[in-house]
């Protein structure tokens, strides 16, 4: 961005007026800059030239200050504000090459941004990728065998046939009387055997995402 200056003179720059010899350009006195203008009276000539004058020299001014954001260059200023490899962030889908008036642009799509962190290989290097937007969890876990204890059987009773006569029981044996003592014990039912556990339901994928807001984004590749 350009201004251009010598459009804005008003009258000449000389100090000393070429024919009367007296000076072009007098700062007004402080009356008039903190009370203004008197009613009627004349504001003379050497005062405009002098405000001008300094309005000239802070637009002269402002211009260095443009050119050295720049770089001193005929580069315009949006462009020095987004040079190669920046980013542009809209709301609107119009690309920046047509909205901006320059550049190539590429639009990255489906993607967070995330600040590089050279303690971090995941972050440590600018442009690289990664992440996922599910996961789903492993089934590494088992059911062991597991062998039932008497205390943990169901409670059960056994069918004992014995003689006629008079029946008791002690502990573990079946006695029956008649003529003769005898004695018949209840036969062992089960194995000891092992069993498993089966589970029901399954392994579930779920999602990454934390709270989110979509906006059109472009990195700057020319």
């Amino acid at each position: 961005m350009t201004i251009n200056t010598e459009s804005l003179r008003w009258a000449s720059s000389l100090e000393v007026d070429s024919e009367n010899g007296l000076n072009n350009k007098t700062d007004p006195p402080a009356e008039f800059k903190t009370s203004g203008e008197k009613r009627n009276q004349p504001i003379p000539r050497q005062w405009m030239n002098h405000q001008f004058d300094a309005i000239y020299n802070a637009l002269v001014d402002t211009q260095a200050q443009l050119d050295a954001i720049v770089g001193g260059s005929s580069q315009p200023t949006l462009e020095a504000i987004y040079p190669v490899d920046s980013l542009y962030l809209s709301f609107n889908n119009t690309s920046p090459a047509t909205a901006l008036g320059f550049g190539t642009w590429t639009q990255i799509k489906g993607k967070f941004l995330v600040g590089v962190d050279d303690t971090d290989t995941d972050f440590d290097v600018s442009g690289e990728t990664g992440g996922a937007k599910s996961h789903t969890h492993t089934d590494n876990f088992t059911v062991d065998g597991h062998v039932l204890t008497e205390a943990e059987m169901p409670s059960h009773t056994h069918t004992v046939d014995t003689d006629a006569g008079s029946t008791s029981v002690t502990g573990s044996q079946v006695r029956s009387e008649n003529s003769t003592t005898n004695t018949s014990t209840t036969s062992s039912t089960g194995g000891d055997a092992a069993h498993t556990h089966s589970l029901s339901g399954g392994i579930q994928s779920t999602s990454n995402l934390p709270p989110y807001m979509a906006v059109y984004t472009w990195r700057r590749a020319s």
